[in-house]
């Protein structure tokens, strides 16, 4: 992870109508183009805030600005953004380098679908951050979110469809990342395929097979990740709950 520290000085009583753009406009946005919100803070007297952040590599945080601009999510926020402006007195980023390694025990949920048409064509987008390969849709949960409701989501707000989720078929954890995924199967019952706002590019159906999955996807687990769930191994799979012990949704 490449961690930038941005520090921002703001005129008093501003804090209250900076801190309500950034869970508005900015914290999302960020996190849509793929980049971790490591910590937010603010002093005693609320005029200077501090936030750490998390980019894939150097490379994302030098094209991470332009890219943003990019995004109707940016451009819908320029009215508020004038506004919002007026308190803020300095706006710093400085590049910082961790001393050691101090990593938790804590990692992120993440899910992808597979969903097929008639003609067998696999449901693939093109991520606005991610635009060098076609991939399964899917993303980290929300906050509260299981993970069905999460696919779920994650199909509608990148393909426009709408999914029932009939299955787990693979599941893997990215040692370096910490990032645990799990890929369903999809059906689809609805909706209208298109991209997603802020989301993706490319969304369409593939006829993709061992022979000519490299031409579409060049990332490694994507590919490893299509091909296992192609072969339709279904694994046991129980979303519960406790206090009382209830099982919501299982798959055999």
């Amino acid at each position: 992870m490449f961690e930038v520290k941005t520090e921002i000085k703001i005129i008093p009583d501003g804090y209250e109508s900076t801190n309500r753009y950034f869970h508005k406009h900015v914290l999302n946005n960020y996190l849509q183009l793929g980049v971790t919100l490591v910590g937010r803070w603010v002093n005693e007297d609320k005029t200077v805030i501090t936030e750490i952040w998390g980019y894939l590599d150097e490379q994302h945080y030098r094209d991470f600005f332009e890219l943003r601009k990019q995004t109707k999510h940016y451009q819908n926020s320029l009215p508020d953004k004038l506004a919002n402006d007026k308190w803020i007195i300095s706006k710093k980023d400085m590049i910082i380098t961790p001393t050691g390694d101090y990593k938790m025990d804590l990692h992120i949920v993440s899910t992808n679908v597979l969903v097929q048409n008639e003609q067998g064509g696999v449901l693939l987008v093109r991520s606005l951050h991610r635009s060098d390969t076609l991939e399964l849709p899917g993303g980290r949960l929300d906050k509260d979110e299981d993970m069905i409701n999460g696919a779920i989501r994650e199909v509608k707000e990148e393909t426009g469809l709408d999914v029932v989720i009939k299955g787990l078929l693979y599941s893997s954890h990215n040692k370096t990342s910490g990032v645990v995924n799990f890929t369903f199967l999809g059906e689809v019952i609805g909706g209208t395929i298109q991209n997603g706002d802020d989301e993706t590019i490319d969304v369409g159906f593939y006829a993709i097979n061992e022979d000519n999955i490299t031409e579409l996807v060049t990332r490694k687990i994507s590919e490893v990740r299509i091909l296992k769930a192609l072969q339709k191994k279904a694994q046991m799979f129980d979303l519960y709950e406790n206090n009382p012990f209830k099982i919501i949704s299982s798959f055999e």
